[in-house]
C-alpha cells in the first residue's frame, strides 16, 4: 500500500482511521507531514503514547467533519459502514487532493469502478467517475486485518481529475442520475416521469429523443456521457 502511493519527502498525507498505527509509522517515515484522524479516543491515546514522529499530527475527531486546508494525498483504511459518506466528503474537498489510496470493502470498490451494463453500476459510480479516476490495484484478504472483517477488501487508487469530465449543470446532472437509479428496474423514461420535477412523460420523451437515448433503456445501461447529454438536452426544455 505504501509503495503504491508513491510518496515523496514533499508530500503531506492525510490518513483516515490509523487504528494501531501500522500504516501511520510507515507514512511518517516517508512523507513530509502526516495528519492522522482517529475517531476512537482509546486508539488516539494509544497512538499518542506509541508514535513520536515530529512530522505526525494526531487528531482525535470525525473525518466527516475535518476540513482539508492544504494540498494532500489521502491514504487509509476507510471504515466500511461510512465509506460512501467519507468518499463523498473527500470528493467535495477535491480541490485540495492530488490522489487517494484507500482500502474499502470489495463490493464497494466494485461499485466505484463499474461501467454501464454491470450490476454494480450505480449513481455512486457516476459521481466518482465524474470527478476522479478510480482503479482497483489489488485485493486484501480479510485475514490481513485484526480483528478480521467478514469480507475481503480492495485497495484503490483514485486520481482526482484536474477538471470534471465535462462542463454541465452538475447539480442537475446528479439529480437526474439519482432519480434514474432509484427506480433502476424501470425504464429510464418511467424513472424520470415518476419524478414530476422533470415535466410530463411527453416532455421527457422529447428530451430523450433529442439526447439520442431510447426511453425503453434501463438506467444501468446508460453511460455517464449519455447522462451528460440528457442533462444538456433537458436544459433546452
Amino acid at each position: 500500500m505504501i509503495d503504491s502511493a508513491g510518496l515523496t519527502e514533499d508530500d503531506t498525507v492525510i490518513e483516515i482511521g490509523p487504528g494501531l498505527g501500522a500504516l501511520t509509522k510507515e507514512l511518517s517515515m516517508r512523507a513530509k507531514k502526516v495528519i492522522a484522524i482517529e475517531k476512537d479516543k482509546r486508539l488516539h491515546e494509544f497512538l499518542s503514547k506509541n508514535l513520536g514522529f515530529e512530522n505526525l499530527e494526531l487528531i482525535q475527531g470525525d473525518a466527516l467533519k475535518y476540513n482539508i486546508k492544504e494540498r494532500v494525498k489521502v491514504v487509509g483504511n476507510l471504515p466500511y459502514y461510512i465509506s460512501s459518506p467519507i468518499l463523498t466528503r473527500l470528493l467535495d474537498n477535491r480541490m485540495f487532493i492530488d490522489s487517494m489510496f484507500i482500502t474499502v470493502q470489495k463490493e464497494f470498490a466494485a461499485r466505484l469502478v463499474a461501467g454501464p451494463g454491470s450490476k454494480d453500476y450505480s449513481s455512486l459510480s457516476c459521481y466518482a467517475q465524474f470527478y476522479a479516476e478510480p482503479e482497483i490495484l489489488f485485493t486484501v484478504k480479510k485475514n490481513a486485518f485484526y480483528p478480521a472483517p467478514k469480507v475481503d477488501s480492495s485497495f484503490l487508487k483514485i486520481d482526482i481529475r484536474k477538471q470534471p469530465l465535462c462542463l454541465t449543470d452538475e447539480k442537475k446532472l446528479f439529480k437526474i442520475i439519482r432519480t434514474c437509479f432509484e427506480k433502476r428496474r424501470k425504464t429510464i423514461l418511467s424513472s424520470l416521469a415518476w419524478n414530476k420535477e422533470f415535466g410530463t412523460r411527453e416532455k421527457i420523451s422529447r428530451i430523450l429523443v433529442r439526447s439520442g437515448i431510447s426511453g425503453e433503456r434501463r438506467p444501468e445501461t446508460v453511460s455517464l456521457g449519455e447522462f451528460v447529454k440528457l442533462t444538456e438536452a433537458s436544459e433546452r426544455g
